[in-house]
């Protein structure tokens, strides 16, 4: 995913030798997300997850920005994949977690966001060896009462173009 990503790692890494983040020991999951609001950049994520939310960290692990306040469609790191993230309740433990900029119940991403998305979601798959049925929307997760990733994302529609996309490399 070095292409996508920019390769700088973020500063925002809060914990400490008497404060540490938990390891991630294995990824079964991937959970897509929206921010939902003017969040326009990581810095104002992480600063809503760690102030108001008291988090260690961005509860993301992974970012995709809208065109506003960050590149249309590129990829930023969050948090390490090494540590769990804190992005949906119940999953955190086996799961990574990425973000699109935007709010997509009142509009749709860009089509820049949906190629970066999946681009993104079939390195992960063949890295963590993930089948497109573990590619879940935050609102797909046992007890989520949220619409996220919004109304405009058709998660039913990214599984299949992932799935068709891994059968094309099949064969």
């Amino acid at each position: 995913m070095s292409e996508l990503a920019d390769g700088k790692e973020n500063n925002f890494n809060l914990q400490t030798p008497s404060n540490p983040m938990k390891l991630l020991k294995e990824i079964k999951f991937i959970v897509v997300h929206h921010t939902r609001g003017d969040y326009d950049s990581i810095d104002k994520i992480k600063e809503f997850h760690t102030k108001v939310r008291g988090w260690k960290d961005i509860g993301y692990h992974w970012v995709i920005g809208d065109g506003k306040g960050l590149i249309d469609g590129k990829l930023y790191k969050g948090r390490s994949e090494k540590f769990i993230g804190a992005h949906v309740k119940g999953f955190n433990q086996n799961s990574i977690g990425i973000v699109l900029v935007g709010n997509f119940d009142k509009a749709p991403p860009s089509k820049k966001q949906i190629e970066t998305l999946i681009k993104f979601l079939k390195a992960k798959m063949k890295k963590y060896k993930i089948s497109s049925g573990n590619i879940l929307g935050h609102n797909e997760t046992k007890d989520a009462t949220k619409t996220c990733p919004g109304r405009f994302i058709d998660m039913n529609w990214i599984r299949s173009k992932l799935l068709s996309l891994s059968q094309q490399a099949a064969g």
